[in-house]
């Protein structure tokens, strides 16, 4: 066998594989040994070590940072932010805690061609809402209101904070005794303060009587007397004292109340166990504090939040405020009120995936949702919450996150909304007979307005209001003041514009009375009135109240286009007179609530096209004259207009006809003259109406004797001013006897 060895200067040395003896010893055959394994090891062929796998780390991206990170509340607690840019994305809600929020509608903003369009209101909202009182006729009229959330503006957390610390403060809440509060049942009204001072007094004297019979029997209680050891005077006495009792404790328990609260405070002393004037103001200063619509009466609402616990009340309050501001920020409406008549069934629709889903109540949801993560489930954890909030900027919004509920799939951003305008019962009689008593025209079906949105050849119902119609109305006619009916006109009309902080116009035939008010302090040689600034607008308490919205007639082209026409002065817009909703006529608009008002148009708003205009530039001067003193308005600035891109159509339904007239009757109607004993026209004397015609009043059946002053004999013409567009009349169902026959209608000019 044979091998080479290479070195390295390249040769090679053949290698016989023989048995040698080598001269040397045992150290040279070593050292061909050591040759011989390095030659097998390096003629070995050479095999490669596999290196160890590298595993390959694929790199974590970290996540963008937030555009606006907010803290997420959940459970009480917030532990972690999410980012307000996308919270729709991923089931958030974020709202707004801060000391500067509003409603949109009271919202800065451009216009079309980028210019700034601030909302001159805006600073005043704010300002009612912190609870200040601005230097001027907001702040003027204010302090008299104290409690602003009934007329719309709602009041900020730390002004609901300083409220819950100050009744937390008064010990005599632990004291008091609410049990008759919540056993009573029935409904006490403000009367006279005779009225009120006389049942208390006899309640007295039969609790007196009462409380012999107690000690005769020897027993602790009046329901513990025997009745059949009383005799007959002593049953009716006790009888009588049942009776009343209930009502005598309640408000004596509303009483002890209202004064622990503070709410008696510059109301005078008040009748123990009576309804008196000063307790009537001072319930009706608790209802506006906790957004009761009352009368300062003992009615189910404002008796449900006596029944509360003071402490309970402004929990119910911040609750309340926390969800309104939710029903902005989620830019939604439903709440409920679409299945809240008699024998309706919940309203469904039917979605994309063929099934039938119920509207939700949004109200509800958010509310439960907003307790849930702030941990408000009572009174002690919600002003914990509130303290823990610190200090509340006055100059930035304070934005947290919470879930939200689920939004239904027929929002989008630009919805197709339906406002529908049930008129209810509508009385077009004249509500007075001849003898100027006021005839009954009971209404069993309120006015209301429902806003529908169409969606996949559906009409699904979100929301109704409660709002008005016209009806006979006072209006000066010339020098006097008369009756005129004020009618709402059915049909199809639109809106084109929302104006927040609207503006009311006083017409022509405003009484003086309505646009003045009495000075609060009066220097020598001044008018005893001055302009009502607050009635004409921007304010809470103007006619219009917080916003309104024109109606107009339209006309719609086939390719949908519509050309907006003329406008018949009919809105429907807010109101600071509160308790005439569903309950008072108009003068032919359709009110609402006025945080109800701001909370619909809002959501239209946010749900259809539109731009800002600003301001309406206004030049307004008008004087009045009233009782010998000329008084002078000046306007120079109007509403803050949004404008829509496609108006939006309205449907005003006729509603059910009451009464024997089928159509307005057209023609001013003189007052009562309890004086004369008639109806005196100014221009035509003694006058009747029948029919929807005035006529010359017969004359009485003693011809002797003439009652009315001025009185004219039939045949009389009436002026035009006081003619209807021909009819066909019947003037008298039946004639009385010794009454000459009246006269044939006078003809229309």
């Amino acid at each position: 066998m044979r091998s080479e060895k290479r070195y390295r200067n390249g040769r090679t040395i053949p290698l016989l594989l023989i048995t040698v003896v080598f001269v040397g010893g045992s150290q040279a055959c070593q050292k061909v040994r050591e040759r011989w394994e390095e030659h097998k090891a390096e003629s070995k062929p050479k095999t490669t070590r596999p290196k160890p796998e590298v595993k390959t780390v694929e790199k974590v991206e970290e996540p963008p940072p937030m555009v606006q990170p907010v803290a997420f509340w959940e459970n009480g607690k917030s532990e972690k932010m999410v980012d307000a840019a996308s919270a729709d994305l991923h089931g958030y809600l974020v709202l707004d805690l801060g000391e500067e929020w509003t409603p949109y509608i009271f919202s800065d903003g451009v216009k079309p061609d980028g210019e700034p369009a601030p909302n001159d209101y805006r600073k005043t909202y704010i300002a009612l809402a912190q609870g200040d009182f601005p230097d001027d006729h907001h702040g003027e009229r204010a302090k008299d209101d104290k409690y602003l959330e009934l007329y719309g503006i709602t009041p900020t957390l730390a002004l609901l904070r300083k409220r819950f610390r100050e009744t937390k403060a008064r010990k005599c809440i632990e004291h008091l005794d609410l049990q008759p509060i919540i056993d009573y049942q029935g409904f006490v009204s403000y009367v006279t303060n005779q009225e009120a001072a006389k049942n208390a007094g006899d309640f007295v004297y039969l609790r007196s009587k009462v409380h012999e019979m107690m000690r005769r029997q020897k027993v602790d209680t009046p329901e513990a007397l025997d009745e059949s050891k009383l005799n007959t005077r002593a049953k009716a006495i006790y009888a009588r004292y049942q009776k009343v009792a209930p009502e005598y404790y309640a408000i004596r328990a509303v009483q002890d109340r209202l004064k622990c609260e503070g709410f008696f405070v510059g109301k005078g002393r008040y009748v123990k166990g009576g309804l008196d004037w000063a307790t009537h103001e001072a319930l009706a200063e608790f209802e506006r504090r906790h957004r009761v619509y009352g009368w300062g009466y003992f009615g189910t609402d404002t008796l449900n939040v006596l029944k509360m616990s003071p402490l309970e009340a402004e929990r119910e309050g911040v609750l309340r405020v926390l969800t309104e501001r939710a029903m902005h920020a989620a830019r939604v409406v439903e709440d409920g009120t679409t299945s809240t008549l008699a024998n309706e069934a919940p309203r469904t629709f039917l979605g994309s995936d063929g099934k039938q889903h119920p509207v939700p109540n949004l109200w509800a949801e958010l509310s439960e949702r907003i307790v849930n993560a702030f941990e408000l489930q009572t009174p002690e954890s919600t002003l914990a919450w509130l303290e823990a909030l610190g200090e509340l900027p006055k100059d930035k919004p304070l934005l947290v996150a919470i879930r939200s509920p689920q939004i239904p799939e027929y929002y989008d951003g630009n919805m197709d909304l339906l406002l529908e305008y049930d008129r209810g019962d509508v009385w077009y009689d004249f509500p007075y007979n001849d003898q100027g008593q006021e005839l009954a025209q009971p209404v069993t079906r309120r006015p209301r307005i429902t806003l529908s949105v169409r969606y996949n050849s559906q009409k699904i119902p979100l929301a109704r209001f409660g709002t008005t119609i016209g009806g006979w109305r006072s209006e000066k006619i010339g020098d006097h003041i008369m009756w005129k009916y004020k009618e709402s006109p059915v049909g199809w009309r639109v809106w084109q514009n929302i104006v927040a902080a609207p503006v009311w116009l006083p017409p022509d035939g405003t009484p003086p009375r309505d646009v003045l008010k009495r000075r609060r302090i009066r220097k020598a040689n001044e008018p005893p009135f001055e302009i009502n600034y607050d009635e004409t607008g921007p304010s809470y308490a103007s006619a219009y109240g917080l916003v309104a919205a024109y109606h107009k007639k339209y006309l719609k082209k086939a390719d949908g286009t519509i050309i907006v026409g003329g406008d018949e002065g009919i809105r429907t817009h807010g109101s600071v007179d509160y308790m005439s909703i569903m309950r008072r006529h108009s003068h032919g608009c359709h009110r609402l609530h006025n945080h109800l008002a701001v909370r619909l148009m809002s959501f239209i708003l946010a749900h259809r096209p539109h731009k800002r205009l600003g301001h309406q530039p206004l030049s307004f001067s008008k004087i009045f004259e009233y009782e010998g003193e000329k008084y002078q308005m000046d306007m120079q600035e109007g509403g803050y207009i949004f404008e829509f891109d496609q108006p939006l159509e309205i449907n005003v339904l006729e509603g059910r006809i009451k009464g024997k007239m089928k159509a307005p009757i057209e023609i001013p109607v003189p007052k009562y003259d309890a004086d004369a004993g008639g109806y005196i026209h100014p221009d035509a004397g003694p006058v009747i109406l029948r029919q929807g015609q005035l006529l010359p009043a017969p004359p009485p059946l003693d011809a002797g004797i003439v009652p009315f002053a001025g009185y004219t004999p039939p045949g009389t013409t009436i002026p035009p001013t006081a003619t209807v567009p021909p009819r066909t009349v019947t003037p008298y169902a039946k004639q009385l006897p010794n009454q000459p026959k009246p006269p044939a209608p006078v003809p229309a000019r």
